[in-house]
C-alpha cells in the first residue's frame, strides 16, 4: 500500500513495503511500488471513524501513474492491517480504472470491531 509522501517522510518507512519485499523474494513475484501512488493524505490517526468516515478519507486518494504497467494484469495489494477495507477498496478502484484485470488483497492482520 502506498503511503503519501508526507507520511512516509514523517514515519521514515512503509511497513507494507517491507512486507512485500519479503513476500516477493519468497514467492518469486515481481514488485511494482511506482505505479500506484497516494496523491492526498489523511489524518494521522483514523481510529474511531466508522466505515463511511474511513471511506471518505481515502476517496480519490490514490492514482495510477503508470497505467501500462497494470493494464490487463492481476494485481496483489499488500497491507498490514485490514480495518474496514476502505483503503484497499480505494486502491482497487484506481487500479481497475487503469485497466487491471483483477485485484487481490493480502493483509497481515484484521482489526477487531
Amino acid at each position: 500500500m502506498p503511503l503519501h509522501a508526507g507520511r512516509l517522510k514523517t514515519r521514515g518507512f512503509n511497513q507494507a513495503s517491507i512486507m512485500v519485499q519479503s513476500l516477493s523474494k519468497s514467492l518469486q513475484l515481481p514488485v511494482d511500488e511506482v505505479s500506484l501512488v497516494r496523491v492526498s493524505g489523511s489524518e494521522k490517526y483514523r481510529a474511531g471513524l466508522d466505515a463511511k468516515g474511513r471511506l471518505d478519507t481515502v476517496a480519490g486518494a490514490f492514482e495510477v501513474r503508470h497505467p501500462r504497467l497494470v493494464e490487463g494484469e492481476d494485481i496483489m495489494l499488500i497491507d498490514d492491517v485490514f480495518t474496514t477495507g476502505a483503503t484497499v477498496s480505494a486502491c482497487a478502484e484506481a487500479l481497475f480504472a487503469a485497466g487491471a484485470r483483477t485485484v487481490f488483497v493480502l493483509t497481515l492482520a484484521r482489526a477487531r470491531r
